[in-house]
């Protein structure tokens, strides 16, 4: 992943969770390790700009890593068709009891899903279950790219990467492998 990219931060801003799951980058540092955005001030600052929810990009730093770790545990495991692990997912439950949902029918007589209020994290809690375990469970992924591992929604049946510049640095280091000496 290029310097640029780290600080704009392009997969920010689209869907809550996947904002916070996606603020660990997977060996993009030059040792191979992982990049966290909320550990580096002005990372932060810059996650929290783009942040898709004004709520979780608020919550305080220690809120937002106690988050973010049974996120990414429950999430991984879903992107893997996996099971869910146990004390991530009670975790998320206990959090997400906190923040009610209504129901109410609209002009067109339509039932809605309403969110309640409740704390910030009960909210994301529940949405992070939803998306692990609801319909578009099917779609989450894991970016397979070197330096990436970002959690993404495929658009496609067939999409392998969050990004065509994912897609580039997977094929040319596939190329690179096989190339002789």
């Amino acid at each position: 992943m290029s310097l640029k990219n780290l600080h704009e931060m392009p997969w920010i801003g689209e869907h809550a969770v996947l904002d916070l799951a996606n603020t660990v980058v997977c060996g993009a540092d030059s040792s191979g390790g992982d990049i966290d955005l909320l550990a580096e001030e002005g990372l932060r600052a810059s996650w929290r700009s783009r942040a898709a929810d004004r709520g979780l990009a608020d919550l305080p730093l220690e809120e937002l890593t106690r988050l973010r770790e049974p996120a990414r545990a429950v999430l991984g495991a879903a992107a893997r068709q996996a099971p869910l692990p146990e004390a991530a997912r009670t975790r998320l439950n206990a959090l997400a009891a906190g923040a009610p949902v209504t129901f109410e029918v609209g002009e067109d007589g339509r039932l809605a899903e309403r969110e309640g209020g409740g704390p910030v994290a009960g909210r994301v809690a529940r949405q992070v279950l939803v998306l692990a375990a609801g319909p578009e469970q099917a779609r989450l992924r894991t970016c397979p790219a070197p330096s990436c591992g970002m959690f993404f929604l495929a658009r496609r049946r067939d999409q392998a990467w969050c990004s065509v510049g994912c897609g580039n640095r997977a094929r040319s280091a596939r190329r690179q492998a096989l190339r002789p000496d």
